[in-house]
């Protein structure tokens, strides 16, 4: 097993079994219950009564009977597929609340646990998918990420910490582990002949992602646990629990300043070096053959070539080989998951791994068995007969089942990946390409790390709303030059496949003169970029082509409504942003031009009233609409002073003398809407209710 279960689990989830039941008798409502439930893994889905479980899985390590029991608990209890998360974990979707802590026993029982896959806890530790296989790795990390989490989910502290805590280990200066852009980090490196680790710390993605800070140049391995839980404990001292989006430690460290936050720092080591604790006790995953190996498939055919060109790579162990299984969008259906774990559980325990691609990778496979493993793929992904490029590209879930999507990247990325593939771009001369999606400004998609990132946004096109993506590009990952993907461009979701073909074939025309894509983008890339962007800037009306106002696999015009308040809905913001500008603008407009008046305070009124009805989950198609909805949602909750209501009243009249009457208290509306707006956090409450559970939560 790749971590060792606290004893304390089994009374934690007997404990939420019944808050589980209160809340199912009505004895207690949905806030009190999501705040049991969610540090244990378990997170609604955008449908409601639907839940999702995630399971810890450290490095994406999982044993092929670990791999099978879950399958079996899918199919079960869940959807027919199992999930693969870009942290290396694995879901269980379409969950019934009350056989959620069936679900928990059952993976206790098999050495695995959700515990800590979601709320202000220690979350899943990270690995190098191709930690202890890789021919270039410094040495095998693994065992240093497994005994770290044994030993942090044991203790009391990591699970009330005042935001989510991550932490990366990288085998290699690649920083294929992402160590630069997590909370804590750690890059295998050697110092005269002794292990250790170069240290990052502070950094992460999401609201106001940043690269990390370099803390140690160099530890010795065996204070791995003390560098971690002195970080750990200042911030759980230090942290912001009273803004919690600005409460991860990157922004602890801005905050304190970096002179403070070392010296804070050096105090929790001195306080846990004089304590003196226990070293981790390092253990991996025992690889001896458990069964009767079959007997090995010779072939001979230019697929099979093409296929090990693409996804067999060899192992520093001689006459073994690491496999790439492409698992399109994450989703692996259970029963291929139990073919999976069928066919690896005699080559061992430690044979596959989840990537952060979404993908599988198996490991320590004899070389004389690729044409065994060549049949099994290809039964159970289409995508094995693609270019590994379109086999990287990272999808999150979105509006599919998130409450906090915003758009559906999955349709997008199907689309996207339809189109390369149907093109006559040699997407094999870019294995390592990374095209990633998500479908808010939250990185569940790691756009922020991609060569070509999107993040889902919302356009508006005269009264209507349309599904649309930020563009990012550039990420460059390892070395003292890492950074973040770069801000570029918007695309409308319809024309995104045909965006993403276009910058394609510039970059393949152009990529032998550069370095990477990123120095590309340095380069010529970013107005390469905008250029071929404007070719998609216009977008039709409603009446001239609707299918602009439907996004990729939907079957209605383009909704926020089912969006639930979560830990990040930022994307609307921009929308927001449009209508409290466009008012402002005009109240300008006004007072240098005082003949203009009348259409203008009226729609310096319109844009105020309609500016902020998102936020309640509310869409309007004509101005009285919004005037009625901002009535109820706004006006009559209190949010803002009833005595607007006489500004909304003459709106809806259309009485433009005596909105000329009333003009200095529409620029007062807008003045409170504008207030109002800057006391909205991300997940969309306002100051004056964030003490009041909202039934959306």
């Amino acid at each position: 097993m790749a971590y060792e279960i606290p004893f304390t689990l089994a009374a934690e989830l007997d404990e939420l079994e019944e808050y589980i039941a209160r809340h199912l008798r009505g004895e207690i409502g949905a806030a009190e219950l999501k705040a049991r439930r969610v540090p244990h893994g378990c997170y609604e889905q955008r449908r409601n009564g639907s839940y999702m479980v995630r399971i810890r899985t450290t490095g994406g390590a999982i044993t092929p009977p670990q791999l099978r029991t879950i399958a079996e608990i899918s199919s079960r209890y869940g959807s027919d597929s199992l999930h693969i998360t870009t942290r290396q974990e694995f879901q269980i979707h379409d969950v019934a609340l009350e056989n959620v802590t069936h679900i928990m026993r059952e993976l206790l029982q098999t050495g695995l646990a959700s515990r800590g896959g979601g709320g202000n806890t220690v979350r899943n530790l990270l690995l190098s998918p191709d930690a202890g296989v890789a021919v270039n790795e410094i040495f095998d990390p693994s065992p240093y990420a497994f005994a770290l989490t044994t030993r942090l989910i044991a203790e009391e502290d990591s699970w009330l910490l005042p935001r989510k805590f991550k932490i990366a280990f990288s085998n290699s200066e690649a920083d294929t582990g992402y160590a630069q852009f997590n909370d804590v980090g750690f890059i295998a490196a050697m110092r005269h002949g002794l292990r250790g680790f170069r240290v990052y710390v502070a950094g992460g993605l999401g609201n106001r992602p940043e690269v990390g800070h370099l803390l140690h140049e160099f530890i010795p391995a065996s204070d791995v646990y003390i560098v971690t839980a002195a970080v750990k404990r200042l911030f759980d001292q230090n942290g912001d629990r009273k803004n919690r989006h600005a409460a991860r430690l990157r922004f602890l460290w801005k905050t304190l300043g970096e002179d403070r936050f070392r010296e804070l720092y050096e105090e929790q080591v001195a306080l846990l070096r004089a304590a003196n604790p226990a070293p981790l006790q390092l253990s991996t995953l025992s690889n001896p053959a458990t069964g009767a190996l079959p007997a090995p498939v010779r072939l001979s055919s230019p697929e099979f070539e093409q296929w090990k060109r693409r996804y067999v790579e060899v192992q520093k162990q001689p006459g073994l080989v690491s496999v790439l299984l492409p698992v399109f969008l994450g989703n692996l259906k259970n029963e291929d998951a139990r073919k999976l774990a069928d066919f690896l559980e005699p080559f061992g325990e430690d044979v596959v791994r989840a990537s952060f691609s979404q993908n599988l990778r198996l490991r320590n496979i004899p070389e004389r068995y690729l044409g065994n493993v060549y049949q099994l793929v290809r039964d159970i992904s289409g995508l094995s007969t693609a270019p590994r490029m379109l086999a990287n590209a990272i999808s999150c879930t979105g509006a599919d089942t998130c409450q906090l999507g915003i758009c559906l990247p999955k349709g997008a990325l199907v689309a996207t990946a339809e189109r390369l593939h149907n093109s006559a771009l040699d997407l094999d001369a870019l294995p390592d390409f990374h095209l990633n999606l998500s479908g808010c400004p939250n990185t569940c998609g790691q756009h922020m790390l991609a060569d070509l990132g999107f993040f889902g946004n919302v356009g508006r096109h005269g009264e209507h709303m349309f599904p649309a993506y930020n563009v990012v590009a550039g990420a460059r990952i390892g070395g003292d030059s890492a950074r973040l993907a770069q801000p570029t461009v918007r695309v409308n979701a319809h024309d995104l496949p045909e965006f993403v073909h276009d910058v394609l074939a510039m970059w393949l025309q152009k990529k032998d003169r550069f370095s990477s894509f990123a120095a590309y983008i340095d380069g010529e890339g970013l107005t390469d970029i905008r250029t071929l962007a404007d070719k998609y800037r216009e977008i039709p009306s409603m009446e001239e082509d609707s299918s602009y106002y439907m996004d990729w696999g939907a079957k209605e015009l383009f909704s926020l409504a089912g969006k639930g308040l979560g830990e990040c809905a930022a994307g609307l913001f921009d929308l927001i942003d449009v209508d409290l500008k466009q008012a402002q603008q005009l109240c300008t407009a006004v007072e240098s031009n005082p003949g203009q008046t009348d259409q203008a305070l009226y729609t310096i009124t319109l844009c105020s009233a309609r500016a902020l009805l998102i936020t309640r989950g509310v869409e309007t198609h004509s101005d009285s609409a919004v005037f009625e909805s901002f009535r109820k949602h706004f006006i009559q909750s209190g949010l803002i002073d009833a005595n607007f209501d006489r500004v909304i009243a003459a709106a809806l009249e259309k009485n433009s003398d005596r909105l000329v009457q009333l003009r200095e208290e529409i620029f007062a509306l807008l003045d409170a809407v504008t207030a109002l707006y800057k006391s909205l956090d991300n997940s969309l409450r306002f100051a004056t209710e964030k003490t009041a559970p909202s039934a959306m939560a």
